[in-house]
């Protein structure tokens, strides 16, 4: 078997991730935000998106969920690699996301403060929540974390600074967990995990740049989003420099 076969690439194109959600539909979950659980019998489904990569496919994503008539939470990251949320057109996509009843919520990077106890959670926690709340105008109720290590991982309060942590001990208990982390499924394949009638509470966590248009590899896939947003911001130069009459030079004249 090769790796197109064992790490099942066909599951991650963006036409099969709106499958995916009418089939979470078609088998009775519920999508709920992390504030609105409640204790029933009903199929529950946390859906979440970790924004690491590319806003512009969690925007294709948020797009298609808004379609499909469910809502789910967007995640989103202050210090990031692969994207700096303050540029302006990345802050315009937080703003439709939420515009289209989605949650927002804080992917919040301990590695980027050097956190490593509760006492240092809690304080830089609540500076970035502050701070994302003043610019995007939102009043965050979750966060997710970053790069999950042995600390991370032993932080299982249902809430710091305020904020419900989707790590939290509760959550681990009482819902069952899939992830497309790294581009594949880490535990169980989603589909199966839908189509299972004994499942009645599920948490599902989705990354941006493990899906594409095309069938690629998980590495291929983060590479390509790096690759269209590098173009983007060429694009971008060569267009500004248009708008303010600027001289663009290179080894021919490009205009």
């Amino acid at each position: 078997m090769n790796n197109t076969e064992k790490y099942q690439f066909k599951d991650f194109t963006i036409q099969n991730y709106k499958n995916i959600i009418k089939a979470a539909k078609v088998n009775g979950f519920r999508f709920k935000l992390y504030s609105d659980i409640n204790t029933g019998d009903v199929r529950q489904i946390l859906w979440r998106h970790d924004v690491e990569f590319s806003p512009f496919i969690a925007l294709e994503m948020a797009e298609i969920e808004r379609e499909e008539g469910v809502k789910t939470t967007y995640f989103f990251q202050l210090h990031g690699e692969f994207y700096n949320v303050f540029e302006k057109e990345i802050t315009d996509i937080v703003f439709m996301i939420k515009a289209m009843g989605h949650d927002i919520g804080l992917h919040f990077d301990t590695h980027y403060f050097d956190v490593i106890d509760e006492r240092g959670l809690e304080k830089y926690l609540a500076i970035d929540a502050q701070y994302f709340n003043s610019i995007f105008r939102t009043d965050l109720k979750t966060f997710s974390f970053h790069n999950t290590n042995t600390f991370v991982l032993s932080c299982e309060k249902y809430s710091y600074a305020g904020l419900i942590n989707v790590y939290s001990k509760y959550f681990k208990q009482h819902f069952k967990y899939c992830s497309d982390s790294t581009g594949f499924w880490r535990y169980e394949r989603l589909i199966d995990v839908l189509n299972d009638s004994s499942i009645q509470k599920l948490h599902v966590l989705i990354h941006d740049a493990m899906w594409s248009k095309e069938i690629l590899s998980p590495r291929q896939r983060v590479f390509k989003a790096v690759d269209d947003n590098a173009v983007r911001v060429k694009q971008w130069y060569d267009t500004t420099l248009v708008e303010f009459s600027a001289k663009n030079v290179d080894y021919s004249e490009v205009y």
